[in-house]
């Protein structure tokens, strides 16, 4: 049957058509170009900003220097004041009061040498200021001497001739070598303020475009997103309605097989039931070709009433709920092991239980994932030796994973996308089965949510994992040695 195409799917379709591939390539260009010019503008503004930090670091810097040089005049005048002071009126408070400022012109000096160390033309200055304010300091010292040993007449003598009217022009040196310091101070200032200003106003106008483009950038992807959001509704649409004639034709089909199957089962027994009615009324008028070809149909139909049964089993297991619950999957194993045991007591396997971990899920389909997984592990053993069969469990990243394992005849990993398929069989009819086994398998661990793998070698046998989730369980814990991952 011709199904028509949706409206939505008609859309999405038209979306890989020339013309929308060209919008396409014109808005991807375009987002291209403007994230090239926003990155560009980015960076620039960084380095733009990045100056301007300088800038305003710089500007600190020849403030604190104009600033220094300005306590350095003061601290020395005030040293030359108490010196004065102490002169006139022998007060030894003075002295004091010129140590404390000697300190302070000291510190000052050294912090002035600092802050011009990256300027040599500066650098030359700060050393002609030091050896100026060197010799006043010194000569100071000296008049203090005088006056407490010569008495205040000769130090005011001293003093008028260090000192004549008008200022001396040692005085006017340092004066001089600071006021040359401050003016380079003040250039350097005034440019790096208008740097300062540039930097800024050049970062508010790329900040303005900046916006624009943002604003631009968001507008385009807007409409991008709305157009593609409205096809996406549209095809979730087109995919909910293909969804939903899926589950009506999956329930039609589904019922369909349970009718075909019920309805075959029928005719099945009544094959199987006249062919041993002949056996039993007439086997003594048939030849042994008769009776083989009897005993071949009642096999046939028991076969295909096997085949029959794990079908409709395999499709319940799509729509049978969970019951799940705490398993103890140790003794689980190990009655599934003793059924299969009774009901084909031949030979006499080696089997190996080690404690398995805790379980959580529906225990009559982990019952069967171990009845099939144990079945096929007792039916393909080798024909030279015992078989022996382990069954393995460990925790493992949030999960539980069990193996078992057997030493029988193995198959070729060649063939492992066949394994869990429906009704595919990797070895001849000398092995009976259905082929569905293992498809089972595979569906109850999927619906579980765990995984169902599996390694093998030809003749030296084969080992099935399956995994399941670790459930939180109050009051239900592992034996120990179930505990710790290994593979």
């Amino acid at each position: 049957m011709k199904i028509e195409a949706m409206p939505a799917e008609k859309a999405a379709r038209a979306g890989g058509r020339p013309g929308s591939e060209a919008l396409q390539r014109r808005l991807a260009v375009a987002f291209a170009g403007a994230l090239v010019v926003v990155t560009t503008l980015s960076l620039t503004v960084f380095e733009t900003a990045r100056r301007a930090l300088a800038s305003s670091r710089l500007v600190a810097h020849a403030h604190e220097v104009l600033q220094v040089m300005n306590g350095v005049e003061g601290t020395l005048v005030t040293a030359q004041s108490a010196v004065r002071g102490f002169v006139i009126t022998g007060d030894e408070v003075y002295l004091r009061d010129r140590d404390s400022a000697l300190l302070s012109l000291e510190s000052g000096v050294q912090r002035l040498r600092d802050l011009t160390a990256d300027n040599d033309s500066q650098r030359r200055r700060w050393q002609a200021l030091r050896d100026r304010l060197d010799e006043r300091v010194a000569l100071l010292d000296r008049l203090v001497v005088i006056r407490q040993t010569e008495g205040a007449g000769r130090a005011r003598e001293f003093l008028r001739s260090v000192y004549p009217p008008p200022p001396p022009a040692k005085t006017g040196r340092i004066r001089a070598i600071t006021g040359e310091m401050a003016r380079e101070e003040e250039l350097q200032l005034a440019g790096r303020m208008r740097e300062e200003e540039l930097a800024s106003a050049f970062a508010v106008a790329s900040g303005v475009v900046l916006a624009v483009l943002f604003a631009l950038m968001f507008t385009l992807g807007y409409l991008a997103i709305r157009r593609r959001v409205a096809q996406t509704f549209g095809l979730n649409a087109a995919l909910l309605s293909r969804t939903e004639e899926a589950e009506a034709a999956n329930r039609e089909l589904e019922g369909f097989s349970y009718s075909v199957s019920h309805d075959l089962r029928s005719p099945l027994r009544a094959i199987d039931g006249f062919s041993r009615m002949l056996t039993e009324d007439y086997g003594e008028r048939l030849d042994d070709e008769g009776r083989r070809r009897l005993a071949v149909v009642r096999e046939g139909s028991q076969r295909m009433g096997r085949l029959i049964d794990d079908l409709l089993e395999f499709s319940r297991l799509g729509k049978k709920p969970l019951a799940c619950s705490a398993i103890d999957m140790t003794a689980l194993a190990g009655e599934v092991y003793r059924e299969l045991r009774t009901a084909d007591p031949e030979g006499s396997p080696a089997f190996d239980l080690a404690p398995l971990p805790k379980g959580w899920g529906d225990a009559a389909m982990l019952r069967q994932v171990l009845a099939n997984l144990l079945s096929n592990a007792l039916k393909y053993v080798r024909k030279d030796r015992a078989p022996r069969i382990e069954v393995r469990g460990w925790a493992e990243d949030g999960r539980n994973v069990y193996c078992v394992k057997d030493d029988g005849i193995g198959f070729d990993m060649a063939h492992y996308d066949k394994l869990f398929g429906v009704f595919q069989r990797l070895h001849s009819a000398e092995f009976p089965g259905t082929g569905v086994g293992l498809a089972i398998v595979q569906r109850i661990v999927t619906r579980h949510g765990g995984k169902v793998w599996a390694e093998s070698k030809p003749d030296e046998g084969s080992s099935f994992y399956f995994s399941l989730p670790q459930a939180a369980m109050s009051g239900f814990t592992d034996p120990p040695a179930a505990r710790g991952g290994r593979r």
